[in-house]
């Protein structure tokens, strides 16, 4: 028997450019506009209100200057995507974040440790 697929699988060679594809269509239907110097970001501007996600595989962060937008983004996603709300962020692409009350820590302890750890003799 020969089936047909009507949408890409993880694991195939083709799953990350079909994902990228819909993922980057979707965001421009919502109104997001792509960044020309950063392949992942993308921009969304109503009023004084900016919403800005960066894609980085299969994982999106998201930021905003209105908990409501981002809320109501968040909420779009889960309806057409499988997907979950992690909460504050910790930890993205190597980077760790602590918030202070003065804004927010952005470091690389862990990474540090791991090439320290790989580079003994």
């Amino acid at each position: 028997m020969v089936y047909r697929l009507h949408k890409a699988l993880y694991g195939l060679k083709q799953a990350p450019r079909a994902w990228n594809k819909k993922i980057d269509s979707y965001l421009v239907e919502l109104g997001f506009t792509k960044c020309k110097s950063e392949y992942g970001v993308y921009v969304q501007t109503v009023a004084s209100d900016i919403t800005l996600i960066c894609l980085y595989f299969d994982d999106l962060l998201v930021i905003g200057n209105n908990i409501k937008n981002m809320k109501k983004f968040k909420q779009l996603m889960m309806n057409e995507f499988e997907m979950i709300d992690l909460g504050n962020l910790s930890y993205f692409v190597g980077m760790e974040l602590i918030r202070i009350e003065k804004g927010i820590i952005l470091h690389q302890r862990k990474y540090v440790r791991e090439v320290m750890k790989n580079s003994e003799c």
